[in-house]
């Protein structure tokens, strides 16, 4: 797995940094947006007291600095650091998630007029844990360590206009679990994974 986290960052390194060879354009901003998650799960389902687990949906926030480089080909790629909180929710209780993602997309865009421009874009993006959560519902239940990077996948598509205000919608698909939960009863163990795909709106101001 950590062989596949240094491929997927090699990568998009090389992508990035060759695109930028023949840059026509290249922009420095903010980007903010909400995310919508839902947890996903696998494993024993029940909680403490033998009750099916469930999720409902929760709205999060981010927030960080982005970068945007074009070309003439309509090619281009965009890179993001973001402070992002989660908010998840397993019957009832609801916890903040919080993490550095750090989304790394390539992004081809078709222009209308000098007005405006239309893109789509899909990539990695990799996050970081800022601490643990723990869930009373479900025994000794804790994010991984804060040293664990979690890897995901966007698509998503946008609207650029006047060159500098960004608006775009996206879905951020998880790769693998982001925590874990135990418990125990007597001789037997019980372990739940669960993981977080997130629907992303956002805007950006170019400068």
């Amino acid at each position: 797995m950590k062989r596949m986290h240094r491929l997927i960052v090699l990568l998009a390194l090389c992508l990035t940094v060759g695109m930028g060879a023949q840059a026509q354009g290249l922009k420095f901003g903010l980007s903010a947006g909400m995310n919508f998650n839902k947890l996903h799960f696998s494993g024993n389902r029940t909680d403490m007291t033998n009750q099916a687990v469930h999720s409902s949906n929760r709205a999060g926030w981010y927030i960080g600095p982005k970068l945007t480089l074009s070309t003439g080909l309509g090619l281009g790629a965009d890179a993001a650091i973001e402070y992002t909180e989660r908010y998840l929710d397993i019957n009832g209780e609801t916890e903040t998630y919080r993490t550095f993602e750090v989304p790394v997309n390539v992004r081809y865009g078709i222009g209308l007029g000098s007005l405006a421009k239309i893109y789509a874009t899909t990539g990695p993006q990799f996050g970081f844990a800022l601490g643990h959560m723990s869930w009373s519902n479900l025994g000794t239940g804790t994010n991984f360590s804060k040293r664990h990077m979690n890897t995901t996948w966007n698509v998503g598509a946008g609207l650029t206009l006047l060159s500098r205000f960004d608006v775009s919608v996206g879905y951020n698909i998880a790769f693998g679990s982001i925590g874990k939960a135990s418990r125990h009863a007597g001789n037997d163990d019980y372990q739940l994974k669960y993981k977080t795909n997130s629907f992303r709106v956002s805007v950006a101001y170019l400068f």
